[in-house]
């Protein structure tokens, strides 16, 4: 979901925004920082916009990273594991488990 070139610093971020669109848009913040051919209050602009960019991967990331979490703990082992979600359950067994002899 590219943005307009004239939106870049002052059009709005779609609530919606994807991880690397998000990413993609903040590369092209850093580009025109980096060009250095705004004017100071251009220049302030455009970082506001990347510190906005920069929160905004991070609070995907987090929540990404927190499904992850989630669903790793679901896992229940040794010998067998079930993670529940999506509207089903699977169970999966390990190979290497084997019975432990006593």
């Amino acid at each position: 979901m590219p943005v307009p070139r004239d939106d870049l610093l002052t059009g709005p971020i779609p609530d919606d925004a994807r991880y690397e669109d998000l990413a993609a848009w903040l590369q092209d913040v850093v580009a025109v920082l980096e060009r250095g051919d705004l004017p100071l209050d251009g220049m302030l602009a455009a970082y506001e916009r990347g510190v906005d960019l920069v929160r905004r991967c991070n609070d995907l990331l987090e929540r990404a990273e927190l499904k992850v979490s989630e669903l790793s703990e679901s896992l229940s082992r040794p010998g067998e594991t079930r993670a529940t979600g999506f509207g089903y359950t699977a169970r999966a067994l390990f190979v290497d488990d084997e019975p432990e002899d006593e």
